[in-house]
C-alpha cells in the first residue's frame, strides 16, 4: 500500500486520490484537535493512519493517554512505535480491534547493527506490518537495509536521507507491505521522501512487484541525471530504473550488493566510467572506459555508448571525416568520444588539463595531444567533455558541442549561439546514448 504522508489538515484532498491511504504526522501538527481529526477521518476518502511520534512537547505518560483518545475514533491504521512501554502496546492491540497496527522502529540518526534483534523483538506483537526506518549515509547502507527488508516477510524498510532516495521506488519489489511519499517536494515528512507523483507516473509503481527487474544509474552527482525518466518511460519490460549516488571509494563494498539484489543492468556516469574497469569480466570496447554494465549470471559485460551517442548526434548536422576535431577533456566521455571519432575518420586533437592523460590517449589514437591552454585556432568541430569549461572565444563557423545536459545551455553553447556556430546540446547525445544502453541491455538478457 502507498500512504501519501501529510502534516497538514487543510489539503486538498483530490490531490491523495492516487494513493491507497493517507498518513497524518500529529507529532508534526502545531497543536492536536481530537475533534477537527474526527472530522478529517470521516471526509477523508482513503484509509487514514495516525501517527504520532516522541517530541519534546509532552511526556510519554500524555503521548499514551493520547493514542487511547486518538484510537477510540477508531481509524483504519496506526503507527504505533515498537520501543514504547510492552504492557501499553499489548492493550492497545487487544483492545481496538477495527484498527490495523504498524509496529515501527525509527532511527533518524544511521542505520542500527542490530536489524535482526530489532525485528525479533517487533515480531513479538500482532501487527499488519512491521517498519524499519533509518538514515542512511549511503548507497551501500541503503543496499543493506533493502536485502534485509527483501528476506523478511511482513516487513517494510523505509530509507531515510537523500542517498536512500532510490530505495523508497523498490518497495513492490522487495516486498513492502506500506510504502510512503509526499505531495510536493516542500511538504517532506521525512528527509529522502518522493513526491506522489514521482513515484506513480515517473517510476510506474503500480506495476512494479517481485519480479520486477532492476536497472539503475551510479556515479556522483547523479541529482541531474535524466536518466530516470529515459528509463522509466522506454522500460524493457517489467523494470525499473533508479539513480544510486556512489563514490568511487565505495565500488568495492557496492558490487557485491548490486549482485545480490540481482541488479540486471547499471549505466555510469562520473566519476566511475574509468574507475569501474577492474570490476567488468567482459569487455565490449576497447575504450578504456565503461558507462554502461550488464550483470548475467557471475559476470558483468561492460561497454560504452558515449561515443556513438555524441557522434550520431553531430553527423546530423554533416559527417566527421576527415574534419579537424578538437576534444577537451581525456575522462571516461572524452575517450569514448575520441575513439569513435577516430573510427569515423575525424582528426583529432585531445586537449586535457592533466596533459599527461591527454598525450596517453594520443598516443594510443595516434592523434595529436597537448593542454586546454593549446586550442588550436582552425578547426570543424568542438566537443566539450571537460566539467566548468568557459572559452573566451570560438572558431567561427565550427560546430560546437557540449556533453553537458544540464543545465542545456552551457557557457560554451551560449558562445557558439553568439558567433553563429552550430551547436548540437548534450541532451541530443544523452538520448542516443541511452538508446543504445537499451539495445545492449536486451542483448545481454
Amino acid at each position: 500500500m502507498l500512504f501519501v504522508s501529510i502534516s497538514n489538515l487543510d489539503i486538498d484532498l483530490k490531490s491523495c486520490e492516487d494513493a491507497d491511504g493517507i498518513e497524518l504526522r500529529l507529532d508534526l501538527l502545531p497543536s492536536i484537535n481530537t475533534q477537527a481529526i474526527e472530522v478529517f477521518l470521516k471526509k477523508s476518502p482513503k484509509p487514514l493512519m495516525l501517527t504520532l511520534r516522541r517530541n519534546n512537547d509532552r511526556s510519554e505518560g500524555e503521548r499514551e493517554a493520547l493514542i487511547k483518545t486518538l484510537l477510540s475514533l477508531k481509524p483504519p491504521f496506526f503507527d504505533l512505535e515498537y520501543d514504547m512501554h510492552p504492557q501499553f502496546l499489548e492493550e492497545m492491540l487487544v483492545s481496538y480491534p477495527e484498527t490495523q497496527f504498524v509496529i515501527s522502529y525509527h532511527n533518524f540518526e544511521r542505520v542500527p547493527d542490530e536489524l535482526d534483534k530489532i525485528y525479533h523483538e517487533m515480531t513479538k506483537y500482532e501487527a499488519c506490518t512491521y517498519k524499519i526506518a533509518a538514515k542512511v549515509h549511503s548507497t551501500n547502507e541503503a543496499l543493506k537495509m533493502v536485502l534485509f527488508g527483501k528476506g523478511h516477510p511482513q516487513l517494510s524498510v523505509i530509507c531515510m536521507g537523500e542517498k536512500g532516495s532510490f530505495a523508497r521506488v523498490l518497495g513492490p519489489v522487495i516486498g513492502n507491505v506500506i510504502d510512503y511519499a509526499c505531495l510536493e517536494k516542500d511538504e517532506k515528512t521525512a528527509p529522502g521522501q518522493l513526491t506522489l507523483s514521482e513515484i506513480i507516473n515517473t517510476y510506474n509503481y503500480r506495476s512494479l512487484n517481485r519480479e520486477t527487474a532492476i536497472y539503475g544509474l551510479i556515479g556522483s552527482p547523479v541529482s541531474n541525471s535524466p536518466g530516470h525518466v529515459y528509463h522509466n518511460r522506454e522500460r524493457l519490460g517489467n523494470s525499473v530504473y533508479v539513480k544510486m549516488d556512489l563514490d568511487e571509494d565505495e565500488l568495492n563494498a557496492f558490487i557485491p550488493l548490486a549482485q545480490k539484489m540481482a541488479i540486471r543492468g547499471l549505466s555510469v556516469t562520473i566519476p566511475l566510467k574509468e574507475k569501474i574497469v577492474p570490476f567488468v569480466d567482459v569487455a565490449r570496447t576497447d575504450v578504456g572506459a565503461f558507462n554502461t554494465l550488464s550483470f548475467k549470471g557471475d559476470q558483468i559485460i561492460g561497454t560504452n555508448t558515449d561515443g556513438v551517442g555524441a557522434l550520431d548526434a553531430i553527423e546530423k548536422k554533416g559527417l566527421v571525416r576527415g574534419k579537424k576535431m578538437v576534444i577537451l577533456g581525456a575522462g571516461g566521455a572524452g575517450r569514448s568520444i575520441a575513439f569513435e571519432a577516430k573510427k569515423r575518420g575525424a582528426k583529432l586533437y585531445i586537449l586535457n588539463r592533466n596533459v599527461e592523460r591527454a598525450k596517453e590517449l594520443g598516443q594510443i589514437l595516434d592523434c595529436e595531444a597537448g593542454s586546454l591552454e593549446n586550442i588550436p585556432l582552425e578547426y570543424d568541430v568542438l566537443i566539450n567533455c571537460s566539467p566548468n569549461m568557459d572559452l573566451k572565444t570560438l572558431c567561427k563557423g565550427a560546430l560546437v558541442m557540449d556533453v553537458v545536459y544540464f543545465p542545456k545551455e552551457t557557457p560554451i553553447l551560449k558562445l557558439g549561439a553568439i558567433m553563429k556556430c552550430p551547436t548540437v546540446y548534450g541532451e541530443e547525445m544523452f538520448i542516443n546514448q541511452a538508446a543504445a544502453q537499451r539495445v545492449f541491455w536486451k542483448e545481454c538478457l
